[in-house]
């Protein structure tokens, strides 16, 4: 169980349609729009529409005060960088890292939630549209963290929410989710603070080397719960 400490920030997102992936009817505009070749949209296609049931999902990703807590309860590790038990206190604010698929699973069983599909993801950065990034369809540099030396405090960028009010969904750091193509990889989502390619912000694009046993400085994770 759980420390009394912890606090999840859930968003509730109602029953509907997540609208994921790309259509191949976009790909061209895409590319020219983002000056990349079709082919960086592969992995994005055909895109599908999946009913959902209503669900919760963080706010923000975990943070390293968060991760502290599941540390001291004896749950987890700490990640190396923080040569302690606790992270830099300039830091706690920030998102975990250094993290990967299994120790973000622990992480969830022992709060009691679980990681979001791909798909719940997905539709928590786009409700109900087809948009490109979470806060609509143009790139608005200052909504998202990305191009950057590192992390940045969650939720500091409050423009870049979705219409749920989910934060952090494009840049930062970017997240594992459920889905495993296979059982040594999964998806990951939103792009991070070293992405320098808007196209890899949006909201349909997938993670492409999101090896499960790998623990970066820019994979984070985000919760979600089941209703």
């Amino acid at each position: 169980m759980p420390s009394s400490e912890l606090e999840l920030d859930l968003v509730p997102i109602p029953p509907g349609t997540a609208q994921t992936g790309t259509l191949s009817t976009q790909v061209e505009a895409l590319a020219e729009r983002f000056g990349v070749h079709p082919s960086w949209f592969d992995g994005e296609l055909p895109g599908a529409r999946i009913e959902l049931p209503a669900y919760d999902i963080g706010r923000t990703p975990v943070t390293n005060e968060q991760w502290a807590i599941f540390v001291a309860d004896g749950g987890g590790r700490a990640p190396d960088w923080w040569q302690g038990p606790t992270p830099p206190e300039d830091l706690a604010d920030h998102p975990v890292t250094h993290v990967n698929l299994h120790d973000a699973q622990a992480f969830a069983t022992w709060a009691g939630v679980r990681l979001p599909s791909a798909a719940e993801w997905e539709r928590a950065a786009r409700a109900d549209a087809h948009r490109v990034f979470p806060w609509g369809d143009e790139m608005e540099p200052s909504h998202a963290h990305y191009g950057a030396d590192g992390t940045a405090p969650v939720g500091s960028l409050p423009a870049g929410a979705s219409p749920f009010g989910v934060l952090d969904l494009s840049g930062n750091v970017a997240e594992w989710t459920a889905d495993q193509p296979d059982p040594a990889t999964a998806i990951v989502k939103g792009g991070s603070w070293v992405t320098t390619v808007p196209a890899n912000l949006r909201v349909a694009a997938v993670g492409q080397s999101g090896w499960a046993l790998n623990r970066t400085d820019y994979i984070g994770f985000r919760v979600a719960r089941s209703r």
